[in-house]
């Protein structure tokens, strides 16, 4: 079965079952919900795995670093595939990373990541399920930042907050009229309370990749790392931004494909006050006033 909405993340386009020729005077044949159970075209990768193989690759080196770079060298991969404009900078700061690596440790983070983009891409699909995926393999790591009293919310947590707080009547009364639903996380950490809100809207019915946008902030540039990972392989139009949410100081804005690929209807939503060139601009504006 086809991805629910627009954008196919499939990987191995070979790895896809083949397609059976119907005639169309033949009528389709019916299957039960219960016999949907290989719609991803490609095995979904285990989070135990993935953690076994970071703590393997990551042998020589920090895992702290390791994961940071496997996130961060993941997003930029994603990010340069549309968003042109940031495309340079970003690239070379990939280079930049993947120099620090050994050739071993480098086809490595390549490998892994693969197994990360199957797990996230697969919730597209009837039988992927929703979760922090990265926020699991995040604390499987031992990452827990004790200084910050950092951690992710349990998922279950999340999903429990989303359905409380998702207005089913006012959900169904916008997407009856083609509106945009938005959902705003000031203080996004990995992007599991916003993969949450997914679910809890999807099972409202709503086409997420068309009727619904998400803005994800953070200080934390790793988590706005996670948070980008997690949304652009959803494929939910939203923006996300390294920024302190209380000062509104701006660093950095990664666009998923999704926001991308409708910038007409979404763009309304990209506030150039929350943009660091503009920001800059503005602070050099006032310097030699």
């Amino acid at each position: 079965m086809a991805p629910f909405f627009f954008f196919d993340f499939t990987l191995d386009k070979s790895a896809m079952p083949p397609v059976e020729d119907i005639p169309e005077t033949q009528p389709l044949p019916k299957r039960s919900h219960t016999e949907q159970k290989n719609c991803c075209p490609y095995p979904i990768p285990k989070i135990e795995q993935i953690v076994k193989d970071i703590e393997k690759a990551a042998y020589a080196v920090n895992t702290s670093k390791f994961v940071s770079d496997l996130f961060e060298c993941g997003a930029i991969a994603i990010s340069n595939a549309v968003d042109l404009a940031q495309k340079d900078e970003r690239e070379e700061r990939y280079l930049q990373i993947i120099r620090g690596y050994r050739p071993t440790q480098q086809r490595s983070l390549v490998d892994i990541f693969g197994k990360v983009f199957a797990l996230l891409s697969s919730v597209v699909y009837d039988n992927g399920r929703f979760n922090d995926n990265l926020g699991e393999i995040f604390m499987s790591c031992g990452l827990i930042n004790k200084h910050t009293a950092q951690f992710f919310t349990p998922y279950s947590a999340s999903v429990l907050a989303a359905r409380i707080n998702i207005d089913e009547t006012l959900v169904k009364e916008k997407t009856a009229d083609d509106r945009i639903l938005t959902v705003n996380d000031p203080c996004c950490g990995g992007g599991g309370m916003l993969i949450a809100a997914l679910e809890a809207l999807k099972s409202l019915g709503v086409n997420y990749a068309r009727n619904c946008f998400m803005e994800a902030n953070d200080v934390d540039l790793r988590c706005v790392h996670m948070t980008y990972l997690q949304l652009a392989l959803a494929g939910v139009p939203a923006i996300v931004r390294h920024q302190n949410t209380l000062t509104r100081e701006c660093w950095s804005v990664w666009y998923t494909p999704a926001y991308l690929f409708q910038y007409l209807r979404f763009r309304k939503f990209d506030n150039p006050y929350d943009n660091p060139n503009f920001q800059e601009q503005r602070r050099t504006a006032h310097a030699t006033a």
